[in-house]
């Protein structure tokens, strides 16, 4: 699949978007996010370290259990609700080499899918560094990378709440 851009005046603008299923409820997730204060992340402790008001995390693709890539700080806005969604605003740059990498910013959305799942989804855009040079290469190969990269970080999440919503239901 091509990627979706949007050129202007400086360069391309990449726009991605995926989604994983969580097994456990909207309500369930809604909950946890409340409970957690919407630090989504903190509980992927083992691959995320507090650095400030940023997490510093490992994102890229998996090689079996190992992730393949570069750290990043990731930042998440204030969670929202509407329409019977869960919102979250989010946010990554490289911790190291940022001129080299993209920064990323989007929206996590949770809906429902039925009564025993939801959905997390995620829609962002970057814009490919080293200007036309950086979108000629994001067009050519990086954007896989890209889209690979989110799909793994939002599996990983996508794992972490659904094994707090088993967590709940065995309570």
């Amino acid at each position: 699949m091509l990627p979706v851009v949007m050129t202007g005046a400086e360069h391309a603008v990449v726009f991605l978007s995926d989604a994983v299923e969580v097994e456990g409820t909207h309500l369930e997730v809604e909950r946890w996010l409340r409970r957690s204060g919407g630090d989504l992340l903190v509980p992927l402790a083992g691959e995320a370290t507090a650095w400030g008001e940023e997490l510093l995390m490992t994102v890229g693709p998996s090689v079996g259990e190992r992730v393949l890539g570069v750290p990043v700080k990731v930042r998440l806005g204030a969670c929202w609700t509407r329409d019977g969604s869960i919102a979250i605003p989010i946010r990554w740059e490289a911790a190291l080499f940022e001129s080299l990498f993209p920064v990323l910013d989007g929206t996590l959305v949770v809906t429902s899918l039925d009564e025993t799942r939801c959905r997390l989804a995620i829609e962002a855009s970057y814009r490919p560094p080293l200007e036309r040079l950086g979108s000629l290469i994001d067009r050519v190969l990086l954007h896989r990378v890209a889209e690979s990269t989110v799909h793994d970080f939002l599996r990983r999440v996508g794992l972490t709440l659904s094994a707090w919503c088993a967590r709940c239901q065995n309570e």
